[in-house]
């Protein structure tokens, strides 16, 4: 689920830089902005892979504990990171309640806190790593 939060966030971002000018060019032309995007990106698309490691470990039957984890704090931490820096990006109308991002961002911060949070996760997963239950 914050996978597909922190694409939906990410698509608004797009949608609006490309159509907000600011000094005669869209903000989606900015070098700076554009180094935003491209984290969040990254940060997707490590979500995304994480996601699909942890369901083949399932469907193998192994222990996927450590995959898990894994995936569980990247989307903590990365889908976070990519709702707030969605909202950075769109200004003042970022934090609007009757716009989009602010609802993207309340879902992800709601998510990440019900999962527990991801200081949490690397502590399990520090654990799952000593006890030696990582895939090879």
């Amino acid at each position: 689920m914050q996978l597909g939060v922190a694409q939906g966030a990410l698509r608004h971002a797009v949608t609006y830089l490309s159509e907000r000018t600011q000094f005669g060019r869209p903000l989606g032309t900015f070098q700076a902005v554009q180094h935003q995007l491209a984290d969040c990106y990254i940060d997707v698309e490590a979500m995304r892979v994480c996601l699909w490691q942890a369901v083949t470990r399932i469907e193998e039957g192994g222990d996927a504990a450590a995959a898990v984890l894994v995936a569980k704090w990247w989307a903590g931490d990365a889908g976070l990171t990519v709702a707030h820096r969605v909202q950075h990006v769109h200004g003042g109308i970022g934090v609007d309640v009757d716009y989009p991002v602010h609802r993207h961002f309340l879902w992800a911060r709601q998510i990440s806190g019900t999962l527990g949070g991801p200081s949490a996760d690397l502590a399990k997963l520090g654990a799952v790593v000593a006890a030696g239950r990582t895939a090879s």
